[in-house]
């Protein structure tokens, strides 16, 4: 972000530093890393200037692992670097999930277009690399020639490795995820007192572990046995969690099986 005498990521207004790009300068916070151009509203992912600003709580965890809102702020978000984030928040009218970290403030996003230096005169530029395509087309083609596939020591074949399956977020990276997909229709003190009972900190593998449906059903018939609306609402609440958690592969089990 840019053009403010202030860190925007945490206020810090002394440990800043900075250095010419381009005609301009980069200043970088040494307290948070965060970095933006002083000459005006800069992404510091792409350097484009197109930037919008959208709610964020600030949290913190103010008892054991409880997390608490202590404030808001106006994030900057970048229309390129931060699309996904920004689409979400303004198509649902929702703020941006606490844990997220704009890269319009911490750079990391699509890579900034350079000129293109034009060659010294009286010196011959270096001969381009050649095409990628070019390359592949010399190679041996082992499929197309019928060669088979090579052995282990064993005898069997060598088999493709399958892709790792997806990194199992925290217990509070999930409930915000499915905060943020219920759009304001689900019970928010019923997931803060399920993050609260299974550590925001955790993987939510937690849940995937040997007798987790008996707990977790214990745990909610001890908060919401007595059949009222509120009660409904808050186990069907964790019920459509879980089922969002499941459908992105974040969970192999179905640990609310004893709450349907």
């Amino acid at each position: 972000m840019a053009g403010v005498a202030d860190c925007p990521s945490c206020g810090e207004s002394e440990e800043l530093r900075g250095e010419p790009v381009e005609g301009d300068i980069k200043v970088t916070c040494l307290r948070c890393g965060a970095q933006w151009m002083r000459g005006g509203p800069r992404c510091a992912g792409c350097g484009g200037t197109d930037i919008v600003h959208r709610p964020q709580a600030m949290t913190r965890y103010s008892r054991g692992t409880q997390l608490s809102i202590i404030g808001w702020r106006e994030l900057p978000l970048c229309r390129v670097c931060d699309a996904e984030a920004l689409q979400t928040s303004i198509a649902e009218n929702v703020p941006v999930p606490s844990d997220y970290v704009a890269l319009c403030l911490n750079g990391g996003g699509h890579e900034p277009v350079t000129r293109a230096t034009p060659p010294t005169e009286g010196k011959t530029p270096p001969p381009a690399a050649p095409a990628r395509e070019a390359v592949a087309s010399t190679e041996p083609k082992r499929a197309a020639e019928g060669t088979p596939r090579p052995r282990s020591r064993s005898g069997r074949r060598k088999t493709t490795p399958t892709a790792p399956p997806p990194m199992v977020p925290t217990v509070r990276q999930a409930i915000s995820a499915f905060m943020t997909e219920a759009s304001g229709q689900a019970d928010a003190t019923a997931m803060l007192l399920l993050g609260t009972h299974l550590g925001s900190h955790n993987r939510l593998s937690v849940l995937d572990t040997d007798g987790a449906a008996r707990q977790l059903a214990d745990w909610c018939n001890g908060h919401w046995a007595d059949g009222s609306d509120r009660s409904r609402r808050a186990v069907g609440t964790i019920c459509r969690a879980v089922d969002f958690w499941g459908a992105r592969g974040w969970l192999v089990t179905d640990p609310a099986a004893g709450l349907r």
